[in-house]
């Protein structure tokens, strides 16, 4: 693993605390084109976009944020993007357009993808989706799926944790079943961080990796769901032990190609921040040595 820091907006103004975890990272994930004047330009960076390629906005927000211009003259080791939705147009987690079918969802890819070559010719990268049972996530969080659009497309798997918690909470899977179902050798940079999950709906003991650790049981969320006693919800907390325990069962499955980085996506308190980092640090370290 490399230790990677998402450049967010808590590093808008300069602090001590920003300088440090700045430099400790070995690779950036920027989410703007621009980064904040008191940051020297990166050694290594990556971007990750929030929009998947699917969306009615995805062309008109790509030449209104500077993606074009910013592709072609700094371009990223790797820019990634969201796998889906199901819809061209949606509100939260609500679409507000009729769902898209898998040869929708792959020929708005086909466009999007066409548009980012014409700026950058490095390597790309799809993130996947958290379920909810709104239409929205539709096909885009099936692994059989994501495991042939990454295929069609040559994409690497930007592999979110929390995302794959909570789809698998909602989906009525196990965490161990449903990470062993995506195609984890394409795994081209991880996220981390803390869900909000309610008591899972199965309490067996997770059926483990053959002949690896066991995935720990995802456990209750101390906090109230806001879709219910029954969903899980992506919460982009500060990971605590269970998380850590999470990316430490997935190094040692040892089904990730080679060293990729991770990103503590937590965006509230610089201090808690650079606690987590200083975690992923010793994970980091450990995973080398």
């Amino acid at each position: 693993m490399d230790l990677g820091l998402v450049i967010s907006h808590q590093f808008a103004a300069q602090s001590a605390i920003g300088e440090r975890l700045a430099q400790a990272a070995a690779v950036w994930s920027l989410r703007e084109p621009q980064l904040p004047g008191w940051l020297p330009p990166p050694g290594r960076a990556m971007f990750h976009w929030g929009l998947g390629p699917t969306l009615a906005d995805f062309r008109p927000a790509f030449a209104r944020q500077g993606l074009d211009k910013y592709l072609a003259e700094s371009p990223p080791e790797l820019f990634s993007f969201d796998l889906g939705p199901a819809a061209r147009r949606h509100s939260g987690i609500l679409p507000l357009s009729p769902p898209l079918g898998p040869s929708a969802i792959r020929r708005h890819t086909e466009a999007g993808l066409k548009l980012i070559r014409r700026h950058y010719s490095g390597p790309l990268a799809a993130e996947n989706y958290n379920f909810y049972p709104t239409g929205l996530y539709r096909h885009v969080t099936e692994p059989g799926f994501i495991r042939d659009y990454l295929t069609e497309f040559d994409l690497g798997l930007c592999l979110d944790l929390a995302h794959a918690v909570v789809t698998a909470h909602n989906l009525g899977l196990t965490l161990n079943a449903y990470v062993e179902a995506l195609p984890l050798e394409r795994t081209a940079e991880v996220h981390i961080s803390r869900p909000w999950l309610p008591v899972p709906r199965d309490k067996a003991a997770p059926q483990g990796i053959p002949g690896r650790a066991l995935w720990p049981a995802p456990q209750p969320c101390r906090s109230k769901a806001p879709l219910g006693p029954l969903w899980a919800v992506d919460a982009h907390e500060a990971p605590e032990e269970r998380e850590w325990a999470w990316l430490a069962t997935l190094v040692k499955s040892r089904c990730l190609p080679g060293s990729v980085p991770v990103f503590v996506e937590y965006y509230r308190d610089l201090g808690k921040l650079e606690k987590a980092q200083a975690r992923l640090a010793i994970l980091v370290k450990g995973d080398a040595e």
